[in-house]
């Protein structure tokens, strides 16, 4: 399968913002098909589509998808792709509809369950998003209550060997989880596909973390090398790491934010908030801009949860 799919023509016109009943089959084919966010959008980028409308089109479109895929039904799954993209499509005339200029090209806000999650900003190479209220505080409280009886040295991959090993550089605690291991897991894993467009079987297991004072994770990069041959081993369980989740469980006192020392960008932790980061450029290489690190803790604690999405469907070694 290519990386990225054709579109039908081309809108022959930069910007486009108009969603049509065209686009909604498209997109209806090719997620079914396996494509990702991030090749459906550079695909409507190339045909002409505004890069804001296209990621706000195709994040709305997964998300009916992801919906669908939970009722085990496709019943409804063009209606309701139909309502969520702003496409009028009269009775009696499947195949036409008309396109609606105002389909909400770059959204202030992502949307789960009914519930409304503000976007604080974005940055859009490499791409970064600042979400606020992501989870509530009650589930921030539960995510920590569930990591606090397994919690153990936070490892990281050996480049070399592919091995988990404890290194200085990295100082927190940490509690791996299997994907819907809980329903509080279940529901947040949810929560996350909506919100990043990237289906929930691509994620691997959610990570609680817990840092002390003083407590921190040097500047890396999440994505695998695959010329280090033990970094090369984890590209068989999913592909490569595309995009990265942090949520935010608690307010530390002072320190502990997510800094982008090549872009100049701290994000301070405030709890519930999280921030999304892909490491993808639009022609597929890895963008070396996404290094970052956890800053030192400087009074109280910090919990955060990491969550990492594949390329593909995600399988455990």
């Amino acid at each position: 399968m290519s990386n990225t799919p054709g579109m039908p023509g081309s809108t022959g016109k930069a910007g486009y913002t108009s969603s049509s009943a065209d686009l909604e089959r498209w997109l209806r084919r090719h997620i079914g098909q396996g494509f990702g966010a991030e090749a459906l959008v550079q695909s409507m980028c190339q045909s002409g589509y505004d890069q804001a409308f296209a990621q706000a089109t195709v994040a709305a479109a997964l998300a009916v998808a992801a919906r669908a895929d939970a009722r085990g039904t496709a019943a409804d799954t063009a209606a309701e792709m139909a309502a969520e993209l702003g496409i009028d499509k009269p009775a009696g005339n499947a195949g036409g509809g008309k396109g609606q200029a105002g389909a909400q090209p770059g959204r202030n806000a992502a949307h789960y369950a009914g519930r409304e999650i503000p976007i604080l900003f974005t940055l859009a190479a490499p791409r970064v998003t600042l979400f606020q209220h992501l989870l509530t505080d009650a589930e921030c409280d539960g995510l920590v209550e569930l990591a606090r009886g397994r919690l153990a040295r936070s490892p990281v991959i050996n480049p070399d060997t592919g091995d988990e090993n404890l290194i200085e550089a990295r100082t927190s605690l940490g509690a791996m989880f299997q994907v819907g291991e809980h329903p509080l897991i279940e529901r947040i894993e949810d929560c996350i596909a909506a919100v990043t467009g990237i289906a929930a079987d691509r994620g691997e297991g959610l990570q609680i973390l817990n840092y002390k004072p003083g407590g921190e994770y040097q500047p890396h990069y999440d994505y695998f090398n695959p010329q280090r041959p033990g970094e090369a081993r984890q590209l068989r369980v999913g592909g490569q790491r595309v995009a990265t989740l942090v949520i935010y469980l608690n307010s530390p006192a002072a320190g502990g934010a997510t800094a982008f020392p090549k872009l100049g960008l701290e994000v301070a932790p405030v709890k519930g908030n999280a921030v999304y980061f892909s490491y993808r450029k639009s022609d597929g290489s890895l963008d070396e801009r996404t290094l970052h690190a956890g800053l030192p803790v400087g009074a109280g604690e910090k919990w955060i949860a990491t969550k990492w999405l594949r390329e593909r469907p995600y399988r455990s070694e």
